[in-house]
């Protein structure tokens, strides 16, 4: 099985066993062993739903600091249109863009092209298409971890096109290479990301290949430094240069794909519960006459990301506000996108397979014994879901034990030597 790399870290020292991200997982990808939280690599999707309920701040993203961006010779922010959804509607995204040159990057990279090239795609893809519907977006990283990790059988339906802030990537390597006489190791291309899934999606996309990007900055990294060089320039205005065109705006937002498809087959979906509900629904066959789900893990999408610091409502508002200002699309961008599809690649860089999970690729016969072994185990457990072996239901603890991962006394009701041990566990000083 491959080394998995997460988008997040738990700092063992800070976590107090509290159980809090273990029943907020959607995958039951967290134990709590000794008072500490571990993660079962394999079954965690990136969503961040424990990083949002953390008391103590033991959870923490795990993105780029300014320090590592370092090495190159030439910066350049691809900022997710989320980003200017954060700051007030007096700062413009031009404004939001010097900021970002005064933070210490090099260019900021409008990828209105690299969106409205996807869309295209996108659509070409479903026109073409001759396999089962409904067909996935692959947008958010999470609902991709998450078909390949609980819905083996839909990752055929996932889209095979690849993500906007990647073709920017590529991109504006290939246009600074050429214009700075520069090598592409030497420029930094770094996403300005709204979820921590993003950054992971960089470090190591899902589909396994590399990605055109050097890495990702939290929006919520920068916010204060940010917000604070837009009030030191307020008096000077909007620089020169035009305004956004095109759907810049769209992408990211609910719905933001909506555009390019036919109302009555697409269905778009926010939240990792309702997309789940759906997805069991597909599965059972019970979803008809839909081509396409738009799917985002985070209410909002991704300007509701938990890397983002404003109130969902109010930067929905923004950047509705933002989306009804955006000029038409110019001639020459026209021209660009005419351009660029007609000579470019925009598949994904390796296929999509489902996940190596343990116990998935063995032999039938012990996959068997294995799930026989865990419903006997789990006539045993006392059906309450209590969480205190460990485990976040009575029925993973069966499957832990039959897997060899636990022991089957860490059920409180039947070793009063557990109850003991955890008593020791939650008493004894934090950091111990």
């Amino acid at each position: 099985m491959n080394e998995l790399t997460h988008g997040f870290k738990i700092v063992a020292d800070a976590c107090n066993g509290c159980l809090a991200c273990m029943r907020a997982c959607p995958t039951q990808a967290i134990r709590v062993k000794n008072g500490r939280a571990q993660v079962l690599p394999e079954f965690c999707i990136d969503c961040g739903s424990c990083l949002a309920v953390c008391p103590t701040g033991a959870i923490a993203p795990t993105t780029l600091s300014f320090a590592e961006l370092g090495k190159f010779k030439f910066k350049v922010a691809v900022a997710s249109p989320a980003l200017y959804t954060q700051f007030a509607l007096k700062d413009t995204p031009a404004q939001v863009n010097r900021a970002l040159l005064d933070l210490g990057f090099d260019a900021v990279w409008e990828y209105a092209v690299d969106i409205e090239l996807i869309d295209l795609a996108i659509r070409d893809y479903v026109k073409n298409w001759k396999g089962p519907f409904p067909l996935i977006s692959n947008s958010c990283p999470v609902v991709v971890r998450l078909v390949q990790v609980a819905y083996p059988t839909l990752v055929e339906q996932l889209i095979r096109v690849d993500a906007p802030r990647e073709i920017a990537g590529r991109e504006l390597k290939r246009r600074y290479s050429k214009k700075m006489g520069l090598k592409p190791s030497e420029i930094a291309a770094v996403y300005i990301a709204p979820c921590q899934a993003k950054t992971i999606s960089i470090l190591q996309p899902a589909e396994g290949g590399g990605s055109h990007l050097d890495g990702a900055v939290g929006i919520s990294q920068i916010y204060n430094d940010l917000l604070a060089i837009l009030r030191r320039n307020a008096a000077q205005g909007d620089p020169p240069g035009g305004k956004a065109a095109g759907e810049w705006f769209h992408w990211g937002a609910p719905e933001g794909e909506f555009p390019s498809l036919s109302k009555e087959h697409y269905l778009p979906l926010q939240g990792l519960s309702d997309i789940i509900k759906v997805f069991n629904d597909i599965e059972k066959g019970k979803i008809r006459n839909i081509d396409f789900l738009e799917c985002h893990a985070c209410q909002g999408a991704c300007i509701g990301g938990n890397l983002t610091v404003e109130n969902l409502y109010v930067a929905r508002t923004r950047n509705l506000r933002l989306i009804s200002g955006l000029d038409r699309p110019s001639p020459a961008l026209g021209r660009e996108i005419a351009r660029r599809f007609s000579s470019e690649d925009f598949s994904l860089r390796a296929p999509l397979r489902p996940r190596d999970i343990e116990g998935r690729d063995i032999d039938l016969r012990d996959r068997v014994a294995r799930k026989k072994r865990s419903a006997e185990l789990l006539k045993a457990l006392s059906g309450l879901n209590c969480g205190l072996c460990g485990a976040p239901t009575c029925k993973s603890h069966a499957e832990d034990v039959a897997h060899s991962r636990a022991d089957l006394r860490d059920c409180v009701f039947l070793s009063r030597e557990r109850i003991d041990e955890l008593r020791h566990i939650y008493q004894r000083p934090r950091g111990d």
